[in-house]
């Protein structure tokens, strides 16, 4: 059994009273793994039909499912065609707090992405503006979301505050999911364990102020902000969203859906917090969570107006061309960063900020050659016209996830979407009955 630290076991006596010892019988449990389905390549029951390992449906998530099995995934042909997504169900449980949401949302502490990628499943009508100033982590965040082939959210990599500068009153949801001590993931990570100290909450408690000042600026009058941690402390939660009740917060139920997997928040100094919710391993299994849901006061100052695109008229009929003869259906918003096009959600277009991915990326021209990108492939290589497919247990399915060269069998001459059991894995280039492997190094298995 995990060695916790006897202030930390003092804290969590006062504040689970009788609950306590089911608190701690689960430290002799192991941890759990869940994953999110992604709705937006497959539904739910055709993904369980196709899954081998066993699982169980989640009652407050849809497309959630707890994995039952201690098998590892990573090199599961499903998951590299973006079929899934590890998350823990605990995690799950603050998205699944959230009434149906359409608009703009940001996500403003986003990496690795699984909240992000939970919103922009469940709200496929909405866009998702996932945030992570950390570069390197950033970099993880996109390659997750391009792995789903997500087409309803674009990356940033700036500081909080910027977005109160360029895009003030801008957003009808913020998530923010923020820093925290990590209490909640003790059974999971002995790290979180040696580095808890007795100073560590209030540390943490006045970074999460920080952040938040910076940030509730770019959220409209009206809009709604999703807070939440994977702690314990009443420091970094229950007196967070008092902090922010102080600042034209008003706290709200959350979604139904919720209540009987989580227990309310901690109530202290005349403030109910019935409706900030606390999900613990004793009451549904998955690792600790906290989150609550407010909504700022007042009248919104809200505007969509458009940005134009920095395409020019040769460019995109060039793109055009390149699309309109590899895609049967039609890519309506498109602009170009850097040397790179992206299709973007429509709502990209009505903040001025600058993207890491603006979207999907299509790919870049060499000369007057378009290479088509990785992230082409992933989002629309459903519509591609020109496919191989694959099928489990088929022996090129190996070599094409190692990078090789494989047999062309039924795909024409060309640029090629490459698929499993009918879902894409990546993209080739057929030439001479050979499909010449464009799957990302970065991805290949050894």
């Amino acid at each position: 059994m995990i060695n916790l630290p006897e202030r930390y076991l003092e804290k969590m006596k006062g504040i689970l009273g009788a609950d306590f010892e089911r608190y701690e019988a689960t430290f002799r449990m192991p941890p759990v793994r869940g994953f999110l389905i992604n709705t937006q390549k497959i539904k739910p029951q055709e993904f369980d039909a196709l899954f081998p390992l066993p699982t169980e449906p989640l009652s407050y998530m849809p497309n959630g499912r707890r994995l039952l099995s201690e098998e590892k995934v990573g090199g599961d042909p499903l998951y590299a065609a973006g079929l899934y997504y590890m998350q823990d169900p605990g995690a799950m449980s603050s998205v699944a707090a959230l009434p149906k949401i359409t608009g703009r949302v940001l996500d403003i502490a986003a990496a690795p992405g699984g909240k992000t990628i939970a919103t922009a499943l469940l709200n496929p009508d909405a866009f998702i503006v996932a945030n992570e100033v950390n570069f390197t982590r950033a970099k993880i965040l996109m390659q997750n979301v391009e792995r789903l082939g997500l087409k309803n959210v674009a990356i940033t990599s700036l500081p909080p505050k910027d977005f109160a500068k360029y895009t003030p009153e801008s957003f009808d949801l913020i998530i923010a999911d923020l820093p925290c001590s990590g209490e909640g993931m003790f059974r999971k990570e002995e790290a979180a364990v040696a580095a808890w100290n007795e100073n560590i909450n209030r540390m943490n408690a006045e970074r999460q102020r920080e952040i938040l000042s910076y940030t509730l600026p770019a959220l409209k009058k009206g809009g709604l902000l999703l807070y939440s941690t994977c702690t314990y402390a009443v420091e970094e939660d229950e007196e967070i969203v008092r902090f922010l009740m102080q600042n034209d917060m008003q706290l709200l139920p959350p979604a139904e859906r919720v209540l009987q997997i989580t227990a309310a928040g901690v109530s202290e100094k005349g403030e109910n917090m019935e409706n900030a919710r606390r999900f613990y391993p004793f009451i549904s299994e998955g690792e600790g969570q906290f989150f609550a849901l407010l909504q700022k006061q007042g009248e919104a100052l809200y505007t969509t107006k458009s940005i134009p695109a920095k395409v020019s008229v040769n460019e995109r009929k060039k793109l055009s061309a390149f699309l309109s003869k590899h895609l049967s259906q039609e890519v309506e918003v498109v602009n170009k960063q850097a040397e790179s096009y992206y299709a973007v959600h429509p709502l990209a277009r009505t903040l001025p900020l600058r993207y890491l991915s603006e979207g999907v990326r299509l790919g870049e021209f060499s000369g007057e050659k378009f290479l088509p990108h990785h992230n082409l492939f992933t989002a629309f290589g459903e519509v591609f016209i020109n496919k191989e497919e694959l099928k489990m247990g088929d022996p090129r399915l190996e070599g094409y996830l190692r990078g090789e060269e494989i047999e062309a069998k039924s795909c024409a001459e060309g640029y090629v979407a490459i698929t499993l059991e009918g879902h894409v894995l990546g993209g080739g280039k057929c030439v001479s009955g050979k499909i010449k492997n464009h799957y990302p190094k970065g991805l290949r298995t050894r």
